[in-house]
């Protein structure tokens, strides 16, 4: 739902629905689980979205943390995640 909240570019709603998310899967998932990560990298992407750029290096930094923890260092994942913190880092 929060993606769709995104695309339309209703980017509080994406927030608050990326919270609930975030919230649940905290509670029920290991604290380095992948699906942690990407609510936090799409988390990111709205604040990007808002030109919000710290709020959003701060949410990248934390998907990009828990992928270097949970995934191969020669994942597509890890890969992205670099390329998305060093485009909002260049836009700052």
């Amino acid at each position: 739902i929060g993606v769709v909240h995104r695309r339309l570019g209703h980017y509080d709603l994406a927030l608050d629905h990326y919270n609930r998310s975030l919230k649940i899967k905290l509670k029920s998932l290991p604290g380095q689980h992948p699906d942690i990560a990407m609510t936090y990298l799409n988390m990111g992407v709205v604040y990007a979205y808002k030109n919000e750029l710290e709020q959003a290096l701060i949410y990248m930094k934390r998907a990009q943390t828990i992928y270097e923890v949970a995934l191969p260092f020669n994942h597509p994942d890890i890969v992205k995640i670099k390329d998305d913190v060093n485009r909002v880092e260049d836009n700052f």
